[in-house]
């Protein structure tokens, strides 16, 4: 009996320990009212930009070309290179891009940014001015900015795909600009 008594009162115990309640607490501080913001669509509208330029790397300019531009902390910046023309197609690569020639030479087109400025170059272990004007003269580029939470949500994208990258930023050739380049 005493087992069945002593049960008992720790069930009731148990049920009545999360039922137990303090006093209120004092009234907080008012808070400021913000303005209301416009109601968005099912997704969210991102600031995704699209430029291109055409460009001559040479002596001149120590094979680099250069813009300024505006990127926040964690921001990414693509950079494509028209490698060839398939069937009055462009055919985009991501840089970097290496091209192996005979004996051991080798080209690379690459780019680096910080969040004022960026710039897309080549180098080479050999002389660049030897270069055949094809690889240097009139090389269209396309710069694609992406905000860095943009990048992370759809991280199993293929950046490498240019036409990939524009299909995901619900962008079109008629949204790509001018590229202002130095």
């Amino acid at each position: 009996m005493k087992k069945i008594l002593y049960i008992a009162t720790v069930l009731v115990a148990i049920l009545a320990l999360p039922s137990c309640e303090g006093p209120e607490g004092p009234q907080g501080p008012p808070g400021l009212d913000g303005v209301d913001g416009e109601d968005g669509e099912d997704g969210i509208e991102v600031l995704n930009l699209v430029f291109e330029g055409t460009v001559t790397f040479s002596e001149e300019n120590d094979f680099a070309i250069g813009s300024q531009l505006e990127l926040s902390p964690g921001d990414n910046l693509l950079v494509y290179l028209e490698w060839a023309q398939v069937e009055e197609n462009s055919l985009w690569r991501l840089l970097p891009q290496t091209v192996f020639f005979g004996e051991g030479a080798t080209l690379t087109y690459n780019y680096q940014y910080t969040n004022t400025f960026f710039n897309v170059f080549m180098q080479a272990n050999f002389d660049l001015n030897e270069l055949e004007a094809d690889w240097k003269d009139n090389q269209r580029i396309r710069v694609v900015l992406l905000p860095g939470f943009f990048v992370e949500e759809n991280a199993r994208v293929d950046f490498s795909n240019f036409d990939a990258v524009m299909d995901l930023i619900g962008k079109d050739e008629n949204d790509i600009l001018p590229l202002d380049l130095k």
